[in-house]
């Protein structure tokens, strides 16, 4: 638990730098740059960052929410995803074992730049679901606290792996066309090595159900404007980035189900 205000701050302080790094590595990706050896720079100007410019948080409010070479305006996506993972590391810090949150902090940011990717643009990046999936299997030969041993980390991966395939099998044989993309099949496989194939139907069932709801509100929303407009037509069918949906659940089986397991027993 943080029971110390400072240390409490630390923590959310490598959390939003965490965090900032999570936002590099989604947003090169998508653009196809390198996020791993190439330093801090402007998207607008390219020019390299200073460091206070580079801070993060503080340099996103320092200059207002621009950036401090050309001025232009920046995404608030900036500061709500390294606010976000923030107060994530200080939640996994209060959740977990001290041993089992240094094993899952790779596993959190993993998490973080999946849902960023898959919200921008549906994509899932093979360096991060199957990097993840190799990871976490290295982390179970080696015991690492927290993840399931080496047979169970693979019976996970293999069922989350599964699951999702057979379901997408099934309703391209009912309606002609995938239902999800083959990164949520690999995604699944990730989440089953890191957190055991007891998690899979929990983690899918929440997931779907949220997705469900998001997708509804999309459709209502969609119909309403268009009303709005006199236009007619069902037009294009509303997508969902079901990793959107799979990785907070995922967060929260993290965080939660060991205590409430325990609790039950």
């Amino acid at each position: 638990m943080v029971n110390d205000p400072y240390l409490a701050a630390l923590i959310a302080l490598i959390g939003a730098c965490l965090g900032s790094f999570a936002n590099v590595a989604a947003l090169r990706t998508l653009r196809g740059e390198d996020w791993v050896r190439r330093p801090s720079a402007c998207f607008h100007c390219a020019k390299q960052l200073s460091f206070f410019a580079n801070l993060p948080i503080f340099g996103y409010l320092r200059y207002g929410g621009r950036s401090g070479c050309c001025g232009q305006k920046l995404p608030r996506r900036y500061l709500y995803v390294e606010l976000a993972m923030a107060a994530l590391l200080v939640l996994a810090f209060h959740q977990l074992n001290l041993l089992v949150f240094l094993s899952f902090v790779p596993f959190t940011i993993l998490m973080v730049v999946i849902f960023l990717t898959d919200m921008d643009a549906f994509i899932i990046p093979d360096w991060a679901s199957l990097g993840g999936l190799a990871l976490g299997v290295g982390l179970s030969v080696f015991r690492a606290p927290g993840l399931p041993v080496i047979t169970d980390a693979l019976l996970g991966g293999a069922c989350g792996f599964a699951l999702i395939y057979s379901i997408n099998a099934a309703y391209k044989l009912w309606r002609g066309h995938d239902g999800m993309g083959f990164g949520d099949v690999k995604l699944m496989a990730m989440l089953g090595v890191w957190l055991g194939p007891l998690a899979l139907l929990p983690i899918l069932f929440a997931a779907s159900i949220s997705g469900a709801f998001f997708g509804i509100l999309a459709i209502l929303a969609a119909q309403a404007q268009k009303s709005q407009k006199g236009q007619d037509g069902q037009g294009q069918p509303t997508q969902v980035p079901f990793g959107c949906f799979l990785t907070p659940m995922a967060l929260v089986w993290l965080f939660f189900a060991p205590q409430l397991l325990s609790a039950a027993q």
